[in-house]
């Protein structure tokens, strides 16, 4: 991994970054001083599960998996991460060791953040406990849904709910509601399904209109989505 950027370059990410952007300019140099660019080949994991951490991090650029392995080699994924995110900041809240597996799905670029810095990050900039507050609410709501969709769900609805979660997700980072860089073995471990079970079920949305694929892309008709989801 490369570790080594200039100031200019550190101070223009980091202000990239919607929760920095109103940082006065000595601010985001104290907050540059605080934290570490790294980057990760595509493939290579940030975080590994049972670990314990004293690091939380900032997505810059690019994209990752949360996910669990069982010790027979099976993948849950639980998540999907695309930049500007953070994550690993469970184990600096609570001690505990990590929780699950961080896998770069593309190259990326991310600042670390130890746990030692963290208060006075906080001191810094205070919409970062906000927002790290906000992060495990969202977390923890996802995960109830999650629980409801797998009790109470066939398995199109919950297909259909993982593609309306990430191209939500992409029309509020990116302004198009497209899901690209998931393959449907990746939206059926989401949705608990298989992947053949997944491929069915985005054919039959996209001959009734509801999305359309282009290449590897996915573009979503949120309105038609949601129609569906909610004439189940």
């Amino acid at each position: 991994m490369r570790t080594h950027t200039s100031r200019e370059q550190s101070v223009a990410r980091l202000r990239a970054i919607p929760m920095f952007a109103d940082l006065s300019a000595e601010d985001i140099d104290t907050f540059a001083d605080m934290v570490q660019y790294r980057t990760y080949p595509k493939n290579s994991f940030i975080v590994n599960q049972n670990d314990i951490g004293s690091t939380m991090y900032l997505l810059v650029s690019g994209r990752v998996k949360v996910s669990l392995a069982s010790p027979d080699g099976k993948e849950l994924a639980l998540n999907y991460l695309e930049a500007p995110a953070h994550f690993g900041e469970m184990s600096l809240v609570d001690a505990e060791p990590r929780s699950a597996d961080v896998i770069a799905v593309t190259d990326v670029e991310l600042f670390s953040l130890d746990a030692k810095d963290l208060s006075s990050a906080i001191q810094l900039n205070p919409r970062l406990a906000l927002s790290l507050i906000a992060t495990l609410s969202r977390r923890l709501r996802h995960t109830i849904a999650r629980l409801e969709d797998m009790a109470f769900h066939d398995a199109t609805h919950r297909v259909m709910r993982v593609l309306l979660n990430v191209a939500t997700a992409s029309y509020e980072t990116r302004g198009v509601p497209v899901i690209q860089g998931l393959t449907h073995y990746d939206i059926a471990t989401l949705a608990g399904t298989s992947r053949e079970t997944a491929s069915r079920i985005i054919s039959n949305l996209a001959k009734e209109g509801v999305v359309a694929t282009k290449g590897r892309k996915i573009v979503v008709d949120l309105i038609k989505l949601r129609e569906r989801l909610e004439g189940q």
